[in-house]
């Protein structure tokens, strides 16, 4: 049976074939990726916007999914929920994409080629797309939530899976760091 360092390797040694190597290789000569790398402060500026936006993003969702199960925030119905967290979400996730997007620049050849990067990634995706989709079914019920609390299985479903899947993201991001690339 193959350990996840075998499988991470294995992974890294895939995408050394594929044209991601040449164009991380061209990404870090470019002036900006250039400057990234030669001013102190710019990457720790750019990973501290990262993670502060990571933290609202956990926390907004955190905290809607755990209306939806019923385990918090009953003083307040979901559509009050809903208007306070949504854009929260949607904010942070963009503040998210933008600081990501300079930190790869910054440092492309470490993450480009990184299995544990791309599997991030996948994640992130699936999490918008829930997210998407979670407060999609949530506008749909929000005004017979109250009335009728039996029968949001799948919502609730829905939004412990989200949690999971965002723990997942925010540690596949500090083991981009690690992996045996």
């Amino acid at each position: 049976m193959m350990s996840i360092g075998d499988l991470i390797f294995q992974g890294a040694e895939a995408l050394r074939t594929t044209r991601l190597v040449e164009f991380s290789l061209s990404l870090s000569d470019s002036s900006f990726s250039l400057w990234l790398q030669d001013h102190f402060f710019a990457i720790p500026a750019f990973q501290t916007l990262h993670i502060l936006g990571i933290a609202v993003l956990f926390s907004s969702s955190l905290l809607m999914g755990l209306r939806v199960l019923g385990v918090s925030g009953r003083d307040q119905n979901l559509e009050a929920a809903y208007r306070r967290y949504r854009p929260w979400i949607w904010s942070s996730l963009a503040v998210i994409i933008f600081s990501g997007v300079i930190l790869v620049i910054a440092e492309p050849v470490r993450n480009l080629t990184n299995p544990v990067f791309w599997t991030k990634m996948t994640l992130l995706v699936i999490g918008a797309l829930g997210t998407l989709l979670l407060q999609s079914g949530i506008r749909h019920r929000m005004n017979s939530w109250e009335a009728s609390p039996a029968g949001h299985a799948t919502l609730r479903s829905g939004a412990a899976v989200l949690m999971i899947v965002w723990c997942l993201v925010i540690a596949g991001g500090r083991w981009v760091a690690y992996a045996p690339i």
